[in-house]
């Protein structure tokens, strides 16, 4: 029996986070902010909490530097009951760092890439996936070093006989590229955004994008946002509403819908309820400040959905 359910493969770095702003900064002027979180971040790190905390067990691989922002990341996975075994960290490149300013309704963020740019295939014990049943990898666009071994790591994993996720992040540079369509030939499940499916797809629309992106990924599950969501397999297409929630905060919600829905595909469940679980759990987040601390676990994904028995299902 494997020891771990899932490995996550991706970048690592600390947000900090400065609310309370009273306008945008202008050169050669200071705003003081309110209130200010510095917090572990990156979207892999946030899914690999949130699926633990629904009752996986996780491990991560992934690249620090040797310094106090790493201190923090390694701490938050910890307390997340997220296995750190392989991370590696290297005194020669320092823990990156995303500033983020928050505004009532917008935000501006500027990131200092560190380690995670650093990474790279040849730093990864391929050993510590014989562990697990499933790879997630995320941010395949932050991660220029790592971007070239992508499809390398998941024919490995494919050949060691795990099952495969990948949410590939928004492009900075907005190119996209085609080597991203290799990795998809080996992935089970893809879990872009819509404006991901469709730069990635090239395609004009999100059925044509989940089309095209289908011919290469197993399963290709598009997350819609406040539409609900559009999943896709060469047998069947799921499109859904969302569950009838107060959302206050939209923080982490794809990470959280990307929990519950692997956390179904990984113990066999079959597409529909993967979209239910996927689903209540992005609407649970969205009712909650916060991106780890509003994602549920088992218990309150359970309850939620015994009390909101409405169809999301619109065909």
């Amino acid at each position: 029996m494997k020891r771990l359910d899932v490995v996550v493969v991706g970048e690592l770095n600390v947000d900090l986070i400065l609310q309370d702003i009273p306008s945008f900064p202008e050169l050669g002027k200071e705003k003081i902010a309110g209130n200010m979180i510095l917090t572990m971040g990156s979207a892999s790190a946030i899914f690999a909490s949130n699926i633990a905390k629904l009752g996986l067990k996780v491990g991560f691989v992934g690249k620090l530097g040797k310094d106090s922002f790493a201190d923090i990341v390694l701490e938050g996975l910890k307390s997340r009951n997220v296995e750190t075994n392989g991370i590696l960290q290297d005194e020669k490149v320092k823990t990156g760092i995303t500033v983020a300013l928050t505004f009532p309704n917008d935000y501006a963020m500027i990131t200092h890439m560190g380690a995670m740019k650093d990474f790279k295939l040849e730093d990864i014990d391929l050993s510590y996936l014989d562990k697990a049943r499933h790879l997630h990898f995320a941010s395949f666009y932050l991660q220029p070093g790592m971007r070239p071994g992508v499809a390398e790591l998941f024919r490995i994993a494919k050949q060691k006989g795990l099952t495969t996720s990948f949410d590939p992040g928004w492009d900075p540079d907005e190119k996209w590229g085609s080597d991203i369509l290799e990795v998809l030939d080996y992935t089970d499940v893809f879990m872009p955004n819509e404006n991901e499916a469709i730069f990635i797809s090239g395609k004009k629309n999100i059925q044509d994008a989940a089309e095209e992106l289908g011919k290469h990924s197993k399963v290709v599950m598009i997350k819609l946002g406040s539409k609900g969501s559009l999943c896709k397999t060469g047998k069947e297409t799921l499109k859904t509403t969302v569950f009838n929630v107060n959302p206050v905060d939209t923080t982490g919600a794809g990470d959280s819908f990307n929990s519950g829905f692997l956390y179904g595909y990984v113990n066999g469940k079959d597409l529909k309820a993967c979209v239910m679980y996927g689903s209540a759990c992005g609407a649970i987040a969205t009712t909650k400040i916060g991106g780890t601390s509003a994602s549920p676990d088992f218990n309150e994904m359970q309850k939620f959905l015994a009390g909101h028995t409405e169809n999301i299902f619109s065909n």
